[in-house]
């Protein structure tokens, strides 16, 4: 074995040849706490790459001691222990882990650069996953990388750089749209009698509840005396998995009023629910929830879109039977019905806004203040929330203002030619 070479007295680290052949050097940081090392082909490249490893270390873009621990184990930790995740999102995060970020799983944290989730993005939506999968990966890296780095693990966050964020490709110049018009609920509504539980569909039109709000509420949060229906917790499903909790945000725990359609609706809601027990499951209690299955247990998000479809499919339906009938009243052929989309349920919450602004209450009036926030109330929302999300709801309905400004000249100033009757200037 080559024996280590000695520190002189004003030299700036030890150095020495391994049995490899390649050279250490190392050096005691007292602002640091610990020793740092770097190796290279000769001292003179070790020192060179000692003094450049130092500097980074002390402007923090480095970290003194490589972390020995892999993505994959560190962020199962970070999902365990993180606080303030509920267990819906704890069950995600793991789902998503163990999905699709498998080709970080065995990378030291160290090793994870911005190169390497931009190509795990790009595998990602070559692959065909969603928007929401690719953002949520996102998510889940830069929080684990984030709590890695306040550990002092790594120096810097890759998924914090500027452009590292995983954006929707641009859309078609025919976007889907994000509401249904006036006419179209009309032709809704009359469909929805026709629709066993169709009335979850009602309900979230007339209301603006988000979907899991509805679900999840019950008849004793239902004041049918003072019009209100109190949220109190939402249900959702994930991966197959129906999760009833508390609402997320301050904003969405709120007392929603409601109108006297919505409450002839709920009305209906209750009788029909004994009606349908009654019938199929008589020894069964009733069902604490408003919208219940047939057998009274809690309902499934899922259930929603399905009875959306149904009542899409009918209003359809209705269309061409008009187009029909008047063709033969004409004796013309039938054209092809502009037929009413099938949209995504939270696209009835947008259509909640869309009809508020229908009956007058425009931009203009929201931007001189309590408008928007009597919207943001009832739907439980931020009010910079509502503008920033629903401001397409409300642009059809905006036109330039008609500013009558006071342009008379001054007097002891007017030198400006007068206009004749016929609008000549003399």
């Amino acid at each position: 074995m080559v024996p280590k070479r000695k520190k002189a007295k004003n030299t700036q680290a030890n150095a020495r040849q391994k049995p490899s052949g390649q050279w250490e050097v190392s050096r005691s940081l007292k602002d640091i706490g610990k020793r740092i090392y770097a190796t290279a082909p000769t001292e003179a490249k070790a020192r060179k790459l000692l003094d450049l490893k130092i500097a980074a270390i002390r402007k923090g873009d480095a970290v003194a001691t490589r972390p020995d621990v892999t993505f994959h184990a560190f962020a199962e930790r970070v999902i365990q222990d993180r606080e303030g995740l509920g267990r819906r999102t704890r069950d995600l995060y793991t789902t998503i882990l163990r999905l699709y970020l498998k080709p970080l799983h065995n990378l030291k944290l160290d090793e994870i650069k911005p190169e390497t989730l931009r190509s795990l993005y790009a595998r990602l939506r070559r692959d065909d996953y969603s928007d929401t999968v690719r953002r949520h990966c996102h998510v889940l890296v830069r929080m684990v990388l984030e709590t890695a780095r306040e550990d002092g693990k790594i120096a810097k966050n890759p998924a914090a750089v500027r452009g590292i964020r995983p954006r929707p490709e641009r859309g078609d110049d025919n976007p889907v749209p994000l509401a249904y018009t006036r006419s179209q609920v009309e032709l809704l509504l009359r469909a929805v009698p026709e629709i066993t539980h169709g009335e979850i569909v009602e309900f979230l039109l007339r209301t603006g509840m988000r979907r899991g709000e509805a679900l999840a509420l019950k008849w004793e949060a239902v004041d049918m005396v003072g019009a209100t229906a109190e949220v109190r917790a939402t249900r959702s499903m994930t991966l197959g998995t129906i999760y009833e909790g508390s609402p997320k945000t301050p904003q969405s725990r709120r007392k929603v009023p409601l109108s006297p359609e919505t409450l002839r609706l709920l009305r209906e809601v209750k009788a029909k629910n004994r009606e349908r027990q009654a019938a199929l499951y008589p020894d069964e209690p009733q069902s604490p929830y408003v919208f219940p299955l047939v057998n009274g247990k809690p309902p499934r998000p899922d259930n929603v879109r399905r009875t959306l479809r149904q009542i899409v499919d009918r209003a359809n339906e209705s269309l061409l039977e008009e187009a029909k009938r008047r063709a033969a009243e004409t004796g013309a052929t039938v054209e092809k019905i502009d037929a009413i989309p099938l949209l995504k349920v939270h696209a009835l919450r947008h259509t909640f806004v869309s009809l508020m602004a229908a009956q007058g209450i425009r931009l203009e009036v929201i931007a001189q203040g309590i408008r928007l926030e009597v919207i943001a109330q009832w739907i439980g929302d931020k009010p910079a929330t509502v503008m920033q999300v629903y401001l397409h709801v409300f642009k059809q309905d905006t036109t330039m203002p008609n500013l009558e400004l006071d342009m008379k000249p001054d007097p002891e100033e007017d030198d400006s030619e007068e206009e004749n009757a016929d609008g000549s200037l003399s």
